[in-house]
């Protein structure tokens, strides 16, 4: 930005869009290195996991094939078409541009009010799977689980911003609208 902010909120935006920049040109210093290329591949396999797609084919697959874990896929599955459905309202009220510097070309599976940067619905569905896998798990009995999704969870999120895709404040929203949309989903949408 070339103008200096006139107010508090200007000075946010300023400092998030630089913040971004530089965390996403990083990533982007030597496109023909060997390190570049690993490490592209390795985000655009994390964008694929987060993006939802895997994660809901497998839950309906469980809830049409498991007996045994039909119900956990079924909760599972509601919970993540509740995902979709808030990402799509939440992104169509905000209509926040993708950075400037993002190539939409590379992403995976996006359509509609996906192409909105506010809030990432990534960084918003694994939220929201810390927060029910908090729920479901004892971490003195089964930490490795817990511990594997938040660095999952960890990588997905920074993933979004070093591949030029959202804005750290778009990352915020995302934590937190999918801590609400897990508040939501376990107090009223999961059937026990």
């Amino acid at each position: 930005m070339s103008r200096k902010p006139t107010n508090f909120i200007e000075s946010l935006y300023e400092v998030d869009y630089n913040l971004s920049w530089k965390f996403a040109l990083m990533c982007k210093l030597d496109h023909d290195s060997l390190t570049f290329l690993l490490l592209d591949k390795i985000l655009y396999f994390f964008e694929i996991i987060g993006s939802g797609v895997p994660s809901l084919t497998l839950s309906v697959l469980g809830t049409i094939l498991s007996p045994t874990y039909r119900q956990f896929c079924f909760n599972i599955s509601v919970a993540q078409v509740f995902d979709i459905g808030c990402q799509f309202f939440v992104k169509g009220i905000f209509k926040r541009p993708r950075p400037t510097y993002h190539h939409n070309k590379d992403m995976f599976f996006t359509h509609g009010p996906d192409k909105y940067s506010f809030p990432s619905g990534h960084c918003a569905r694994m939220a929201m799977f810390c927060h029910l896998t908090r729920l479901l798990i004892h971490f003195d009995e089964q930490p490795y689980i817990y511990i594997s999704a938040l660095i999952s969870y960890a990588i997905i999120t920074a993933s979004r911003v070093f591949m030029g895709r959202h804005y750290i404040s778009d990352l915020v929203g995302g934590v937190l609208l999918g801590i609400l949309e897990g508040v939501i989903v376990w107090n009223y949408l999961w059937i026990r």
